[in-house]
């Protein structure tokens, strides 16, 4: 109901403020995405065991409309839902019981001559602009080539912190964008995402910036995304749950990251990324004998990680498709040795296009965690607290997956 109720007072209030008798004009998009695999997560203290299970490759359903104002501005609004766990009825393994759950949501004002204006809730500029998924930004799915050639399935090497790449990659609320018009082949953009729920009585805002060179085939993106008031689960470490990031006061995390990637007249694509993270901590010291007060240390743990990917079109419908990524050591561990944080993953696959709207592909993934990390497979799985808002992948545990997919785009 609600978002039935801000799509009509969107298309209400922009036309209004021009012809009251005029419409934007609509286009409905969006696509569905199954995977029939086997799966499991062997070598950590508490396993998942093989099954075979259906998962959603982040399906969605949208509503974009455009008004034009001037031949060079217009307003623009979306409407978008993530179809949360289609395949399971709209309850996940997180015991999260939205069906319909929203994703990139804004209104906007878009200029030819000086940019766009987005306010709402929408992917930072550090995925937007030059993030891996297609055309190096966004995340649309198997449609094109991006440095996360498996993007939005469970093969997917990046999107998030417990991705091995693209690890600052997120979706802001309360946020606004701004994106540059095209500079000779250059675009910037910058966000900022505005915290109204103080955790803790500190602001967590979360300020973007990423700049992307193009020219033919060739791209070239850096990026920039800072964190305020927010640090590693320091407890969760010291628990045996794997890194996460909470609310944490007077740290920040911050992440930096650059792109390249060509696409060959041959049909030949090669990417390479490179990221760093750096993730603020406080912790307490365990107090000891004749010590009243426990005193509260923070500091800086770092991070890098990089990938490869590369991709073979044959003809217009078939693409072989595989990608390598290492996560490194975290220097300055407060929990256990620096190297028992790194992962890589290997990612295999090819994909046909059966029809411009349809698609199947195959695909083969395995993370290999070492005994601290828990990086997760793009639909993830979890080994503890299964079906509840507390589940995770033990530290250690290798999740490997392979199968079949199919996307239907409309």
């Amino acid at each position: 109901m609600f978002h039935r109720k801000l799509l009509l007072a969107a298309l209400l209030l922009l036309p209004g403020a021009v012809h009251a008798t005029d419409l934007p004009q609509l286009k409905l998009y969006g696509f569905i995405n199954a995977e029939l695999e086997w799966a499991r997560a062997i070598g950590g203290p508490t396993p998942y065991t093989s099954r075979v299970r259906l998962a959603d490759g982040n399906s969605r359903l949208g509503i974009f409309g455009s008004y034009d104002i001037t031949p060079n501005t217009q307003f623009n609004v979306q409407l978008e839902g993530f179809l949360n766990n289609f395949e399971q009825g709209g309850i996940n393994d997180l015991g999260q019981t939205a069906t319909l759950e929203s994703r990139n949501t804004y209104v906007a004002v878009l200029d030819k001559r000086f940019g766009q204006l987005i306010a709402g809730y929408y992917d930072n500029a550090y995925r937007a602009l030059v993030g891996t998924g297609a055309n190096s930004g966004g995340n649309i799915g198997l449609t094109e080539l991006g440095l996360d050639l498996f993007n939005n399935t469970t093969a997917g090497v990046s999107g998030g912190f417990t991705s091995l790449f693209g690890r600052g990659e997120a979706r802001l609320k309360n946020s606004i964008h701004y994106r540059s018009p095209d500079w000779f082949g250059l675009r910037v953009s910058a966000s900022y995402g505005l915290d109204e729920t103080m955790e803790n009585g500190g602001r967590r805002d979360h300020i973007s910036a990423a700049a992307l060179y193009s020219f033919h085939g060739f791209k070239l993106g850096v990026g920039y995304d800072h964190q305020a008031n927010t640090g590693i689960d320091s407890d969760a470490l010291f628990r045996g749950q794997g890194m996460n990031t909470i609310g944490v006061n007077d740290v920040s995390t911050n992440y930096y990251k650059v792109i390249a990637s060509y696409l060959f007249p041959t049909g030949t694509y090669l990417g390479a990324g490179y990221e760093r993270s750096v993730y603020g901590f406080a912790n307490f010291i365990p107090p000891v004998q004749g010590v009243i007060v426990t005193p509260l240390t923070s500091g800086t743990m770092s991070q890098g990680g990089a990938m490869v990917s590369a991709a073979q079109r044959l003809g217009p419908d078939l693409t072989f498709m595989a990608s390598y990524g290492k996560l490194g050591g975290l220097s300055n561990a407060i929990v256990g040795n620096g190297a028992d944080y790194a992962a890589t993953q290997i990612s295999l696959g090819a994909k046909y296009a059966m029809t411009d709207a349809f698609m199947v592909y195959v695909y083969f993934t395995r993370i290999d965690n070492q005994p601290q990390q828990n990086l997760n497979l793009g639909a993830p799985i979890f080994s503890n607290n299964n079906g509840t808002g507390g589940a995770y992948l033990a530290p250690g545990d290798k999740p490997t997956a392979g199968g079949l997919g199919m996307i239907a785009r409309f």
